[in-house]
C-alpha cells in the first residue's frame, strides 16, 4: 500500500466527499449562506435561487462600503457565493414556485431560513417538495424551531444572545451583559445546518426516503455560546458565577496585545515564572482561577507593568520557551499577517476583487488544492441551473428499509480529550454510532479533573460537567498506548472501526507509531480525523493550544468586547471545531459509501476559526474598514443594547433593524424628542446619536420592570428579550417546548438535565441521548472480551501492568 501523503503538505486539498450532491439555497442570511459554502466547499454542486433584487447579502456590508472597491456586489458576498450558481426566481410568483419544484425534482438538499409556514403558503412545504423528490432533504433555519406566537418569529442573533443567557454569561459577575461581537453566532448556525443536512443523508441513503431537518438558532447558541452552565451550578460544588474570562488572559503589551491561556494552576505559574514574579506563587489564594477573576485589578497591578514594558513579538517568544499558551491577538488588519497562517499558506486571492480569501478549513488525503472560485452574477445560470456534468448517485438504492439512527452500524474509535473533539463524537454517537472512547488510567481526558468538589470525595473525577456534556452515549475504555501491548490491542479495535478522531498536538501519533499509513493497514478504508489547534504543519503547529489561544489569533476576540476595554474571549472555538469534525466525517463516510475509499482529514482550529471570523478580513481587505468591539451595539440594528430595569439584576435587550421598528419604538417610550427627529428617521443617523438614544432608553427603562417593558415592546411590535441568567436556561419555555433539555441518569452524580442538538431530523429516532458519560474503564472489559476475543487470564495480566485500569493512578 503506498504512502499517504500529509495533508500537511502542499498536496493536500479540500474535501471533495459530496460530488454529485446537487444543493438548492433559498436561504437569505449569513447561516444559510455558510451551511451551503460548506457543502460546496465538501464538492456539492449550489445553485442560490435569488429574488429580483438579488441575495440580501449582495446588498451588506458592516461599513455600508459596498461598490467603492469596484464591484457592485458586498464582499462577505462573494466569499460565501464562491463556486455557486445563480438562478433567479420570485417565490411570490407562480412561475417562479413552479421552477422550485422544478429544480427539486432534480435536487438532493433544499436549504431555506424563511420564517414557518412561508413556503408552506407559496406550495413550497416540504411535502410538496418531497413529492417532487422522495429523497430530497428540506433544511430548515428559524429563530426556535418551527411554531411560536408571532412576536418570536423573526429574531436577530443579538436577541437571541440575550435569551439564551450568553449576553449575562459573557458580561461577568456584576458587570453589565456583554453580546459576543461579529454575529459568529449565525455562523456557527450555518455549521449546524450542514451536519443537519448529511446526518439526514446518511438515514436517506438506507432508506431511500428523504428528511426535514428543522434547525433552531437558540438552540445551536444554546450549545455554542455557553459552558453547560446549569449542570455546573447543579452539581455539588458548583455556582452561578462561572466566566470565560482568563486572568491573566489577554493582556496589553507595548505594541499591541497579546493573549495567554492560564487554565491550570501550572500555567498560572508558568506565567509568574516568565514575568519574573514567583514571588506571588506565595499567594496560594491566587492559585484559584475564580479568586484571581474577582481580584483582576489586584493582579493586574502586579504583573501588568511586565507586560507593558515588552513588545508583544517578545512576549510571544518567551511564553514559547516557558510552554504559555500564547498567541498574538489579531485584527483583520493582522490576521493574513501571521507567519503561520502565510507559512500553511491559508489565504489566496478572490478572482472577483483579489482579497485574501481563507481557504476552507479541511485537508484531505484524497485531493489536490484546487483554485479559488468567483461568485456569480445575479440569474448567471437562469438557463442551466444545474450543470451538465454527470451526475454521480448521491443516495443508495434504498426503498423503505428500517430507518434506525442515520449511523447505526457506524463504529467510531474517539483519541479525543477536552471539548472539541468529544463534542464532534458526541454527535456521531447521537446519530447512532458505537462510539469507543479511549483513555488510560495515566492520562485519563484532563476535564475529569475540572471539578467542583475536593479530590477527597468519592470518585472525584467523575464529576467534571464539562465531560459528562460532552461525552454522552459513548462506551468507555483504558489504554495505555505508550506501552507496546496497548498500542497492538488499539490497532486490533481500529480494524473493526469505520472512524478514528485524535486531536493531539502532531507530534503525539506519530511518536506512537499510530499513523495514518499503519492504521490504514488494518481498515484500508478508514476516516480518520485529525484535530490540531495550530494544523499538522507551520512554524508554531508544536506550541501547546487550546481554543482560547485560536480566538485570540483568528481575530474573534478583537470583535467582542467594550469599546474602551480589552478584547475578551467569546468561547465558542471548541463546540465550533466540533460541529465542524462532525460535518467533516458525514462528509467522508458518504464519500465512502459511494466511492468504497478512506481517507485522512486535518481540521486545524485556527483555519476553522479564520473562517468563521473572515468577514473582518474581508471588510478591511476591500473597503479599508476595521471592525472592533463595540460592546452590544451592532451593524444589523441601532439602537441595540441591554438596559437596566427596576428589578435589581434584571436586565432587558432591544434591537431595532427597520425605520418602521424605530418608529413604533417612540411611540412606546413615548418621547416626542425622538419621534420628531428627522435625523433619527434612518439607521445611520440612529447610529450616530447612539449615545444620545441610550441615555433615553435607560432611562426608560429603569423605572419598569422586564415583564411589564416586554409586554410593552413586544405590543408595540418592537424586537426585545429579557436578557436571561445562563443558569436558568433550562426552564425556557421554548427550549423545554422542543424537547431540548433531556434527563440522563449517571451512577455517581445521578439524574440530571442535559442538552440535546439543535437539529431534529423528522425521521425521528427518540431522544438524543441513550447513556450517560461513561465511568473512567466502564467498558473495557466488555469491549476487550465481545470485540477482541480476549479472555480472563489476558485482562487480568493487562490490568496488572497498568495496560488497562478503571481508576487514575494520580487519583
Amino acid at each position: 500500500m503506498p504512502s499517504a501523503p500529509s495533508p500537511g503538505e502542499s498536496g493536500g486539498g479540500p474535501l471533495d466527499a459530496l460530488q454529485g450532491v446537487r444543493v438548492l439555497d433559498l436561504s437569505d442570511g449569513i447561516a444559510g449562506a455558510y451551511c451551503t459554502k460548506l457543502l460546496a466547499d465538501a464538492g456539492a454542486e449550489v445553485a442560490k435561487v435569488e429574488p429580483p433584487a438579488g441575495h440580501p447579502l449582495r446588498r451588506w456590508s458592516v461599513s455600508g462600503a459596498i461598490g467603492s472597491d469596484g464591484d457592485p456586489d458586498g464582499v462577505l458576498f462573494r466569499h460565501l457565493a464562491a463556486g455557486h450558481r445563480s438562478v433567479g426566481a420570485d417565490l411570490d410568483d407562480p412561475d417562479g414556485q413552479a421552477l422550485v419544484l422544478e429544480l427539486a425534482a432534480l435536487t438532493d438538499v433544499v436549504v431555506e431560513s424563511f420564517p414557518p409556514g412561508h413556503l408552506e403558503a407559496r406550495g413550497l412545504g416540504t411535502d410538496r417538495l418531497q413529492q417532487a423528490n422522495r429523497a430530497l432533504t428540506l433544511v430548515s433555519i428559524t429563530p426556535f424551531g418551527h411554531g411560536g406566537p408571532p412576536h418570536e418569529l423573526l429574531r436577530s442573533e443579538f436577541l437571541l444572545q440575550a435569551r439564551v443567557g450568553s449576553l449575562h454569561l459573557h458580561g461577568g459577575v456584576g458587570s453589565p451583559p456583554l453580546a459576543v461581537g461579529g454575529r459568529l453566532g449565525e455562523w456557527a448556525v450555518g455549521a449546524y445546518a450542514a451536519a443537519g443536512a448529511l446526518a439526514a443523508r446518511a438515514r436517506t441513503w438506507r432508506t431511500g426516503v428523504g428528511e426535514h431537518v428543522a434547525v433552531s438558532s437558540l438552540e445551536c447558541l444554546a450549545v455554542t455560546f455557553l459552558c453547560y452552565p446549569t449542570l455546573f451550578a447543579a452539581l455539588p460544588g458548583g455556582s452561578r458565577t462561572q466566566t470565560f474570562t482568563m486572568v491573566p488572559g489577554i493582556e496589553r503589551c507595548r505594541d499591541g496585545y497579546v493573549g495567554l491561556a492560564t487554565i491550570t494552576v501550572q500555567q498560572w505559574h508558568d506565567v509568574l515564572a516568565m514575568t519574573g514574579r514567583t514571588d506571588l506563587i506565595e499567594r496560594s489564594e491566587w492559585n484559584d482561577q475564580k479568586v484571581r477573576q474577582r481580584q483582576v485589578r489586584q493582579v493586574r497591578a502586579e504583573i501588568g507593568p511586565w507586560f507593558l514594558e515588552h513588545s508583544c513579538e517578545e512576549v510571544l517568544e518567551l511564553a514559547a520557551a516557558f510552554r504559555v499558551p500564547a498567541a498574538p491577538v489579531a485584527a483583520g488588519d493582522t490576521v493574513t499577517e501571521l507567519p503561520h497562517l502565510v507559512a500553511r499558506g491559508l489565504f489566496r486571492p478572490n478572482p472577483r476583487g483579489g482579497f485574501p480569501d481563507p481557504r476552507p478549513p479541511y485537508r484531505s488525503t484524497r485531493t489536490s488544492p484546487r483554485p479559488a472560485m468567483a461568485a456569480p452574477p445575479v440569474g448567471a445560470h437562469d438557463a442551466e441551473p444545474f450543470s451538465d456534468r454527470p451526475i454521480v448517485p448521491s443516495v443508495g438504492a434504498g426503498s423503505g428499509g428500517p430507518a434506525g439512527r442515520p449511523l447505526d452500524g457506524v463504529r467510531v474509535i474517539d483519541l479525543t480529550a477536552f471539548w472539541a473533539g468529544p463534542f464532534a463524537t458526541q454527535y456521531l454517537a447521537a446519530l447512532g454510532a458505537d462510539v469507543i472512547k479511549v483513555e488510560s488510567i495515566g492520562r485519563p481526558d484532563p476535564m475529569r479533573f475540572s471539578v467542583t468538589v475536593p479530590p477527597t470525595t468519592d470518585r472525584w473525577y467523575e464529576r467534571g460537567s464539562l465531560f459528562l456534556s460532552v461525552n454522552l452515549d459513548k462506551r468507555g475504555i483504558t489504554l495505555d498506548l505508550a506501552q507496546d501491548r496497548g498500542r497492538e490491542l488499539l490497532l486490533r479495535l481500529v480494524g473493526t472501526a469505520d472512524v478514528v478522531v485524535e486531536n493531539f498536538t502532531p507530534r503525539v501519533m506519530e511518536n506512537f507509531g499510530l499513523t495514518y499509513d499503519v492504521l490504514r493497514t488494518v481498515r484500508p478504508d478508514l476516516v480518520f480525523l485529525r484535530m490540531p489547534g495550530w494544523g499538522l504543519d507551520g512554524p508554531w503547529s508544536g506550541r501547546p493550544a487550546f481554543a482560547s489561544t485560536m480566538e485570540q489569533a483568528s481575530g474573534m476576540a478583537w470583535v467582542t468586547g467594550h469599546r474602551d476595554g480589552p478584547p475578551e474571549l467569546p468561547g465558542i472555538c471548541d463546540p465550533l471545531a466540533g460541529v465542524h469534525g462532525a460535518f467533516a466525517i458525514l462528509a467522508a463516510l458518504e464519500e465512502r459509501r459511494r466511492t468504497g475509499e478512506g481517507q485522512q482529514i486535518e481540521l486545524s482550529m485556527l483555519d476553522m476559526a479564520v473562517n468563521v471570523a473572515v468577514e473582518q478580513v474581508l471588510e478591511h481587505a476591500a473597503y479599508g474598514h476595521l471592525m472592533a468591539r463595540d460592546g452590544n451595539r451592532g451593524p444589523a440594528a441601532a439602537p441595540q443594547g441591554a438596559y437596566p430595569c427596576a428589578e435589581p439584576g434584571a436586565w432587558v435587550a432591544v434591537a431595532v433593524a427597520t425605520d418602521e421598528q424605530w418608529r413604533r419604538l417612540c411611540e412606546a417610550v413615548g418621547d416626542s424628542s425622538l419621534a420628531d427627529d428627522p435625523e433619527l428617521a434612518h439607521a445611520g443617523g440612529r447610529r450616530s446619536a447612539h449615545d444620545r438614544i441610550d441615555e433615553v432608553l435607560a432611562a426608560w427603562c429603569a423605572t419598569r420592570s422586564p415583564d411589564d417593558l416586554l409586554s410593552t415592546l413586544r405590543a408595540a411590535g418592537v424586537p426585545a428579550e429579557r436578557v436571561a441568567s445562563a443558569y436558568d436556561i433550562d426552564s425556557d419555555r421554548r427550549l423545554v417546548g422542543r424537547g431540548f433539555w433531556e434527563e440522563v441518569h449517571h451512577p455517581v452524580v445521578g439524574a440530571r438535565q442535559y442538552p440535546g442538538w439543535p437539529m431534529r431530523l423528522s425521521g425521528g429516532s427518540g431522544p438524543c441521548h441513550r447513556s450517560p458519560a461513561p465511568l473512567l474503564g466502564q467498558h473495557t472489559e466488555e469491549v476487550l472480551r465481545q470485540e477482541l476475543g480476549l479472555g480472563p487470564e489476558e485482562l487480568r495480566s493487562l490490568r496488572d501492568t497498568e495496560v488497562i485500569g478503571d481508576r487514575p493512578l494520580r487519583g
